[in-house]
């Protein structure tokens, strides 16, 4: 658009448009018509557009300069240069309006026709090029699939992509100027915010271009609620004052939904691995009672008439009889009969008085609430955790003390085990490893929620709360 311009001259004094036309010529311009009225001006834009319009204000006819100029700057994007004798304020203000890219007063020296058309022609190639930037600016935004919305320094919204539209349930035109706390409502973590008290209440000084704002539910037009990712650039201009924010919104519920499913399947893989272990602990403990504690109280009812020295049948029957309570202690500890035929308390009372007739430190055992009637795995997975978390706390943390605690309310269970160890430190031991690992996936196959505090100086605690009845998701 450097070259030239080819000029549409509409004047409807002879005198001027043969002089304007010989003085354009005798500089190299190309002009491509001379109209006398505004009616023919438009006509001849019909067939040739890309032109620039010298322009007479006070045009003969039905239509004056200023209105014929308003009407090809809404068609033809033209730019158009005014000629005119008249300086009166009315009539520039009229004039002003239509928004010219120059004007030539008459009468007119040459060096001013080029001077103004040159400095015309310019600004509309600057403008055509501006334009062409925002169109490609703005089929980009068009097109991505993040949602977009640019508002202004007043919080009012100026745009939305489609994106944008499709994720709010509105349209383009029911949101545009409408301040953003009418359209876009957030919470995040429970707490509603306004838009845009907060989360964009910071002062604008503070908020950086890409600010990110996470862990957001974005309610839409018919109330749905959307979780999302956000961020903010701010808009500055050349003065570094504020000219308004770009919201991008992204829809994460897909990326929750393959979350979800990434869970639920490791929970199942989990799930089915317990269960599996503990039908082997079953089939082991059923082994030892019914196979090696049989063979054993044999051997020990024959041991006396098969060895005649007295001396030596007791010490056999002794040991015979060590085997047997051993087998039947490894039995226990494998499946403990309580957990099919007792509640998780009576259970847990028991492992507790147990612990404490070995004599390896005091355990106190206390229960709140009415014995709920549990699955037998959840039962089973609850009595493993508190089995796994006192042997932790005997074995590795040296504890002295340690107390349980069961509470059972209406629809949670809440399982506490504390000690007064030397806490959870960074070890190479495995089994501590491997105990917590247990812990933590027993806590996930129960849907429950697991907290462990720990302190070198005043031991652990470990808390699983979970629901007595699973939700069905």
């Amino acid at each position: 658009m450097n070259a030239k311009p080819r000029i549409l001259i509409v004047e409807d004094s002879l005198i001027v448009a043969v002089h304007l036309q010989s003085t354009l010529e005798s500089e190299g311009y190309d002009v491509v018509g001379k109209c006398v009225s505004a009616e023919e001006a438009l006509q001849f834009l019909n067939r040739e557009k890309t032109v620039l319009v010298l322009m007479d204000i006070m045009l003969s006819g039905k239509m004056n300069g200023v209105d014929a100029a308003h009407l090809i700057k809404l068609k033809y994007d033209t730019p158009v240069i005014f000629i005119t004798a008249l300086t009166d304020k009315e009539t520039i203000q009229r004039a002003k309006l239509a928004e010219p890219y120059g004007y030539l007063m008459k009468p007119f020296e040459d060096h001013e026709i080029f001077t103004v058309i040159e400095m015309a022609w310019y600004k509309h190639s600057i403008r055509q090029k501006l334009k062409e930037s925002e169109e490609k600016y703005f089929s980009t935004v068009k097109s991505i699939s993040d949602a977009v919305i640019v508002i202004d320094k007043d919080f009012r919204i100026n745009y939305i992509n489609p994106s944008a539209s499709a994720l709010l349930r509105y349209a383009m035109a029911e949101v545009y100027e409408k301040p953003l706390e009418q359209v876009v409502r957030l919470t995040s973590d429970g707490v509603e915010y306004n838009m845009p008290v907060n989360p964009l209440q910071s002062p604008i000084g503070k908020l950086n271009s890409g600010d990110a704002l996470n862990n957001l539910i974005l309610f839409t037009k018919d109330n749905r609620q959307v979780p999302i990712s956000s961020s903010v650039s701010v808009l500055i201009d050349s003065q570094d004052e504020l000219k308004g924010l770009i919201l991008i919104f992204r829809d994460l519920t897909e990326k929750r939904e393959r979350e979800k499913l990434i869970r639920d399947i490791e929970k199942q893989r989990i799930a089915a691995l317990i269960e599996g272990q503990e039908k082997e602990r079953s089939r082991i403990a059923k082994d030892l009672h019914d196979g090696l504690g049989q063979i054993l109280n044999v051997v020990k009812m024959n041991v006396n008439s098969a060895v005649d020295d007295k001396q030596k049948a007791a010490e056999l029957d002794k040991l015979l009889d060590e085997a047997i309570q051993e087998s039947i202690r490894i039995s226990e500890n494998l499946l403990p009969s309580k957990l099919r035929d007792f509640d998780l308390s009576t259970c847990l009372r028991s492992l507790c008085k147990n612990m404490n007739e070995k004599g390896h430190v005091p355990i106190t055992f206390k229960h709140s609430g009415s014995p709920a009637v549990l699955e037998q795995s959840k039962k089973v997975n609850l009595y493993r955790i508190a089995q796994e978390a006192i042997t932790n706390a005997i074995k590795h943390a040296n504890a002295t003390e340690i107390s349980v605690r069961l509470e059972e309310r209406e629809k949670l269970i809440s399982l506490r085990i504390e000690d007064n160890g030397n806490g959870i430190l960074p070890v190479k031991d495995d089994h501590v490893h491997n105990g917590l690992i247990n812990i933590r996936e027993r806590t996930e196959v129960l849907e429950g929620k697991l907290s462990i505090t720990s302190h070198p100086e005043r031991g652990t605690l470990i808390i699983i709360d979970t629901p007595i009845l699973i939700p069905q998701v």
